[in-house]
């Protein structure tokens, strides 16, 4: 492996071992690192400063790194935040393993449905304005939702429910992602072709026409309810959502490398995809050049179509422990964000009371899940991942964030979620 970690001020960054460094270049190094993230407004402490172990986090770097030099990560880049202080910034390994081209800070990831959060905040300052209630029906807005079908084995009938904005904020609306228990209702997604769509209003038709999994409010599934999300911040603001995102979040909040399609000049910086099996081990499934994300598009999915970086998402984050401010900026009241914060899904399990969310996970809120092993267990943790590996969590309790970030399909054979929050506890010392 090319690359090893050094320590500075809590966080780490990769330098060549090819080459014998002495002490004067290391502080060069270092020194330009440091304003780096002064640039970005970050501020940089030792973790023993705020109650994190440096040796823990040592640990944690230890083990993502071997599975890099061990060639089951491309590369992969974890930062962890206390107290508005960032203590630990890794990267190791590569953005692109065909040119040695290293993981930086400015290094651009598809986040995919981490996507789902910041949209949902978009729809929540709508809501603020007063443009809706969370238990309005969401056909009083987008009339294509009035009549909607729910599939059975036996049968498809007309849905008894009305879907509620509430309810396509927490997935328990009835809409799938094509990947159910029912082949048919599966062939369904597949011809519907959802994602040729020129729009996201023409996205909501074709999802329209789909018969839902379950009776809205019944029953928690994953799938494309975050994509109407979107399309309903179109409908109230009156603009597309690429325009309000970049004026409402992206520009107050200083996230200058977060976009559905990755300017020119940012090409560079947006790391290769990459897939893993067996047989072949890790392969390229998307570069910069040919990337959809690249391409000019119309589309702008809701649902997982942002790009990102490490520092943009770490801003966002902030923003919400801080109860919906960041330098002095407010994109949400604080109110707000403690309603979205709240387990939204205790009448589900009057219909349900196992739902199948991941393990360690029982809890939903307005777009983020909520750490614990049952319902009677939840954490003051929030956050929520993406396809290709892609993972933050807020801890409220801790004033704690920690992010990691990797491009790998599939990557539950590493197990790398549950192991960096393992790390992440195992580092709290007070």
């Amino acid at each position: 492996m090319l690359f090893s970690a050094i320590p500075f001020r809590g966080y780490y960054e990769p330098l060549p071992t090819n080459k014998k460094m002495n002490y004067p270049l290391i502080l060069a190094f270092l020194t330009v690192n440091f304003s780096l993230f002064a640039q970005h407004d970050i501020n940089s402490v030792m973790p023993e400063k705020v109650g994190l172990s440096s040796d823990s986090l040592k640990k944690m770097n230890n083990h993502f790194h071997k599975l890099v030099d061990n060639n089951k990560l491309p590369g992969i880049q974890t930062s962890v935040m206390r107290h508005g202080q960032l203590v630990h910034f890794d990267s190791y390994g590569y953005a692109d393993i065909k040119n040695k081209k290293a993981l930086d800070t400015e290094s651009i990831f598809r986040i995919f449905s981490m996507t789902k959060p910041i949209v949902s905040v978009a729809l929540m300052q709508l809501y603020e304005q007063g443009k809706f209630k969370l238990d309005d029906p969401v056909a009083k807005y987008i009339p294509q939702l009035d009549s909607v079908f729910v599939y059975t084995d036996s049968a498809i009938n007309l849905a008894k429910k009305t879907i509620t904005i509430r309810q396509l904020l927490t997935h328990t609306a009835g809409y799938g992602n094509g990947r159910s228990p029912y082949p048919k209702l599966n062939q369904l997604y597949r011809k519907a072709n959802l994602f040729n769509s020129e729009n996201n209003k023409e996205f909501v038709e074709a999802l329209s026409k789909i018969p839902l999994q379950f009776e809205p409010g019944t029953n928690w599934q994953y799938g494309h309810s975050t994509a109407i999300c979107g399309y309903l911040v179109e409908v109230l603001s009156g603009k597309n959502l690429n325009i309000y995102l970049k004026e409402e979040l992206f520009l107050p909040l200083g996230m200058n490398n977060t976009f559905f399609q990755v300017p020119l000049e940012k090409v560079n910086n947006f790391v290769v995809g990459y897939r893993w099996n067996k047989t072949q081990g890790i392969t390229v499934s998307d570069t910069p050049e040919n990337s959809r994300y690249t391409k000019n598009m119309t589309m702008y999915h809701a649902g997982g179509g942002l790009v990102s970086t490490t520092l943009d998402y770490l801003r966002f984050c902030q923003m919400l422990l801080n109860k919906g401010t960041l330098n002095h900026t407010q994109i949400l009241k604080q109110e707000t964000v403690d309603l979205m914060l709240q387990d939204h899904i205790q009448e589900t399990r009057n219909y349900q009371p196992n739902l199948k969310i991941r393990t360690g996970e029982s809890g939903f809120g307005l777009g983020f899940v909520i750490s614990g092993s049952t319902p009677d267990t939840l954490e003051k943790v929030f956050g929520w991942g993406g396809l290709a590996g892609t993972y933050f969590k807020i801890d409220v309790e801790n004033n704690l964030i920690y992010i990691l970030m990797v491009q790998l399909r599939p990557h539950s054979q590493l197990k790398l979620r549950s192991t960096f929050q393992n790390f992440i506890k195992s580092a709290l010392i007070d």
